[in-house]
């Protein structure tokens, strides 16, 4: 498989398209998003803006802040993506972490909730760690079939 060269502003562009999901998806200003992963406003919004580019350890933070797959637009820069480690949760029978998630979306949907059959932000923030356990789930299932 052949790739382009990745460049700086690549890297800064995916960067860019993290900070700024990150920001809309959890209501965060510069501040808030720099306070969680441990910098400065400025180093957030300068790497918004695409002016410099973030120390790995800070995105690392972002992955551990925000969960597996958080910077995978700078990961699919090496066409690759995070891919979450095996958890203890569900007894190790990853099919019950794929149910539970799939429960929590069906209860998301039901008629009487929140948002009716449309899933709203607030609902989705709270089953975000049931999708992110299931999401694991499931990625150590494919794991496995491509060591078969």
């Amino acid at each position: 498989m052949t790739s382009k060269a990745i460049t700086a502003d690549a890297y800064r562009e995916a960067v860019c398209e993290i900070i700024g999901h990150i920001r809309r998806a959890h209501g965060l200003a510069d501040r808030n998003l720099a306070a969680k992963i441990g910098c400065s406003a400025s180093t957030v919004r300068n790497a918004r803006n695409r002016l410099t580019s973030l120390d790995p350890a800070l995105l690392l933070r972002i992955e551990q802040e925000f969960g597996p797959g958080a910077i995978d637009p700078v990961l699919a820069l090496g066409n690759a993506r995070a891919v979450p480690l095996p958890q203890a949760n569900h007894a190790g029978n990853p099919l019950l972490a794929l149910v539970a998630a799939l429960h929590c979306i069906v209860e998301a949907q039901a008629r009487e909730s929140e948002g009716g059959r449309q899933i709203t932000r607030g609902e989705l923030r709270q089953i975000l760690p049931s999708l992110r356990e299931g999401r694991s789930a499931l990625d150590g299932l494919i794991a496995r079939a491509g060591e078969c």
